[in-house]
């Protein structure tokens, strides 16, 4: 451990010290605030980084073990996404082990026009079309991110391996269009149906999929229009025209030879993977939600050869996700359970006295509080479930107009989660990938939110008065 890293450590270690020596606020349990100091001590550890996530997130933990119930601590490795999260991430390598990803990638190359922006473009354009019958984001970077992984890796863009040239701009960009796709349709994530609930039962707000969709096609119909662009810009990659490289990328494809049939054999479970993604949850009389189809893919491939247990050990991507948010979804979790966010949210509801205050500006406050607290959320579920029934019932007392703030809520549900790495979990299978840092995927993160903000405030709000739904 050099100075720096000692240094680093040291602040993360007196966070949670400080933070449980402290009294527990009024209307919190001791225990409660323990778990509180924990939380901060692991956010604070992962956003410092004195060592890796992984590491960092076992000294926090084995510490606390000393002192704290190992149901709190540890209940998150078995819940049902952080498995998700690993399942997928190590059937991507069987599109690396048997040439297919490469093959996908060399053809999609080639046909992807003369530039990087337009094979960002075509990205969008996927996920675009698979959204509306995709009502989980997540699926739908477990379809569409191995494609464009492999074809930063059929670019010579690995994450150990300039991931600059090509594979970290497909990569937050892979997020970014996720829940711009998200917010676009309401049936684009399963969140949008909980704020959709609310709505309805403490407003009086009723959203059908057309409203919902009338209301969003221009704002973020324009985010989706612009982000490719604007995660160029910012985040610009070293390989920027596909032409020098295209005589060496038909030259590989001729090299990969005809399909073979491992190749044909995973074609077929990679389609049947995404029948099931998108439509699993409608077949009934068996659960077939989207980490037991990850796990049935996994299990067929397994089966089948494609990949063997040392594949499995071997996903190290999988197995670092599975390391740290196991633990912080676990302990996010233990949070909720103890009462944590509702005393926060009854917190800000009596701090945040807006009832004589212009609607508009009640309206704005609330939504850059949403968007404040997302940092303490692992889940887009949990936060809607929790934090918005406050939101909305402080509407109740002032002038804001109540379509608005729930428009505004329910799309920037999906945009907030790009304040984090971890608040949606298509940007953990993303960031899985070790293509981006922790550091600038927050900071891309955070630029696209602002431009969400100014697009949504500068011309939906207009435009949703000339439609007519204020």
């Amino acid at each position: 451990m050099n100075k720096k890293q000692l240094m680093k450590f040291l602040l993360v270690a007196a966070i949670p010290i400080i933070v449980w020596s402290l009294p527990a606020p009024q209307g919190l349990k001791k225990e409660t605030w323990d778990i509180v100091a924990l939380y901060l001590g692991l956010l604070a550890g992962l956003v410092i980084k004195p060592f890796k996530e992984p590491i960092i997130t076992l000294i926090i933990v084995g510490v606390a073990l000393m002192f704290m119930d190992e149901s709190i601590l540890l209940h998150g490795y078995s819940d049902k996404m952080t498995w998700f999260l690993v399942v997928v991430t190590i059937v991507c390598t069987a599109f690396v082990k048997t040439g297919l990803g490469k093959r996908m990638a060399y053809n999609l190359l080639l046909r992807a026009g003369d530039s990087t922006l337009g094979l960002g473009y075509l990205m969008m354009i996927s996920d675009l079309i698979l959204s509306p019958a995709t009502g989980s984001n997540s699926s739908r970077t477990t379809i569409i991110y191995p494609i464009f992984r492999n074809i930063a890796e059929g670019a010579g863009s690995k994450p150990d391996d300039e991931p600059k040239k090509l594979g970290a701009y497909l990569t937050v960009l892979t997020y970014v269009v996720s829940q711009g796709t998200a917010a676009l349709f309401l049936t684009g994530m399963a969140t949008n149906a909980i704020t959709v609930s609310l709505a309805s039962s403490m407003l009086g707000v009723n959203l059908t999929w057309g409203t919902w969709f009338m209301a969003s096609v221009v704002p973020a119909g324009l985010f989706l229009l612009v982000a490719p662009l604007i995660v160029y810009k910012i985040y610009k990659p070293g390989l920027t025209h596909l032409t020098d490289i295209k005589p060496q990328i038909r030259k590989d494809l001729e090299s990969l030879g005809t399909i073979t049939k491992q190749e044909k054999i995973l074609v077929v479970f990679f389609i049947l993977a995404i029948l099931g993604w998108m439509f699993g949850e409608k077949i009934p009389f068996i659960n077939l939600n989207m980490q037991v189809v990850g796990f049935v893919f996994l299990a067929l491939v397994l089966i089948a050869g494609i990949l063997d247990w040392d594949d499995v050990i071997g996903a190290k991507g999988a197995w670092n996700v599975f390391i740290w948010y196991g633990a912080f979804y676990g302990i996010a979790g233990s949070l909720a359970d103890a009462g944590f966010y509702n005393w926060l949210a009854d917190k800000l509801g009596t701090v945040l006295n807006l009832s004589d205050i212009n609607g508009l500006l009640v309206t704005i406050v609330l939504l850059l509080v949403s968007l404040a607290v997302r940092y303490f959320f692992v889940s887009n579920s949990a936060f809607v479930a929790s934090f918005y029934p406050v939101l909305f019932a402080i509407v109740l007392s002032t002038k804001a107009n109540p379509m608005i703030v729930t428009l505004l809520l329910a799309f920037f549900a999906s945009y907030g989660a790009l304040l984090t790495h971890y608040g949606n979990g298509a940007g953990l299978i993303a960031f899985a990938s070790g293509y981006v840092s922790q550091k600038d995927f927050w900071k891309v993160g955070t630029i696209m939110v602002m431009v969400a903000l100014a697009i949504f405030l500068v011309i939906g709000l207009p435009y949703w008065k000339i439609i007519g739904l204020w």
